[in-house]
């Protein structure tokens, strides 16, 4: 892999740094290269003022799981501005925020959302509702690879090896100077987050 940061400790963005720490919180290495989704946002889609945005920092953040515990909760998270739920896809989410003039986003891919649905689902029918609620404890001889979640305060996520069928854990980032309107460049972060 070509790699723009080898095992560091830190990435920091003009928003504030982001680590992933274990469960002592101690700093784990991770490594950084370009997010292989980089596409054109179109901001203003379809007006006059239609422009396209494009970034330079718009990265994935790569995990060996070799260094990684089974079954030990790991966290990526920005230290600095706030976050916020930013947006998903399929399998994928992500948070985001403005902060010091800039919009930045962190994205998760969960490879177990369709096992966790479908758990919610089973769930919810057992318990006689009308609507998906998801369980309070997955059965997770079901689930594979990794666990993920949003932290509550969204600042990130927590995650957690199951099983050393994956080389790496990877989380897109993504960060643009936003000129003057929050929801649209939040918005690019977002697509190439998800």
């Amino acid at each position: 892999m070509c790699w723009i940061y080898d095992r560091i400790e830190y990435l920091s963005t003009p928003c504030g740094k982001i680590l992933i720490t274990d469960e002592h919180g101690q700093n784990c290495k991770f490594s950084v290269k370009p997010n292989s989704y980089n596409v054109d946002y179109e901001l203003y889609s379809g007006t006059e003022d239609e422009i396209i945005l494009e970034t330079d920092t718009n990265y994935s953040i790569y995990i060996n799981t070799v260094d990684l515990e089974i079954g030990h909760i790991y966290k990526i998270r920005l230290y600095g501005g706030k976050l916020h739920y930013g947006d998903s896809d399929e399998r994928t989410v992500c948070v985001s925020g403005t902060y010091n003039c800039f919009s930045i986003a962190i994205g998760a891919y969960d490879p177990n959302e369709d096992e966790k649905l479908h758990q919610a689902c089973d769930y919810s029918e057992k318990q006689g509702l009308n609507q998906i609620v998801y369980p309070p404890k997955y059965d997770e001889s079901r689930l594979k690879e990794y666990d993920v979640e949003m932290l509550e305060d969204c600042s990130g996520f927590s995650f957690r090896l199951i099983d050393r069928s994956r080389e790496w854990i990877y989380f897109p980032v993504a960060w643009i100077k936003n000129a003057h309107n929050i929801e649209e460049y939040e918005g690019a972060v977002e697509l190439w987050t998800t």
